[in-house]
């Protein structure tokens, strides 16, 4: 069962915005600033995290 790249999309957006709302991503004054913290937090924390996310979600 594939995913669509819509949902894909609206996935990323919403984790986005939560992980911004619950202050694991800054939120910068500028949107590219912002945007560098959002590649920084997928980058490094999410991708460090992975196991443990598959942890959780199983």
């Amino acid at each position: 069962m594939g995913v669509n790249e819509s949902a894909k999309y609206q996935l990323a957006k919403t984790f986005t915005e939560l992980a911004i709302q619950n202050d694991l991503i800054d939120k910068r004054a500028t949107a590219t600033a912002t945007a560098e913290e959002v590649t920084n937090f997928f980058n490094h924390d999410c991708k460090n995290n992975q196991q443990t996310h598959r942890r959780i979600i199983n």
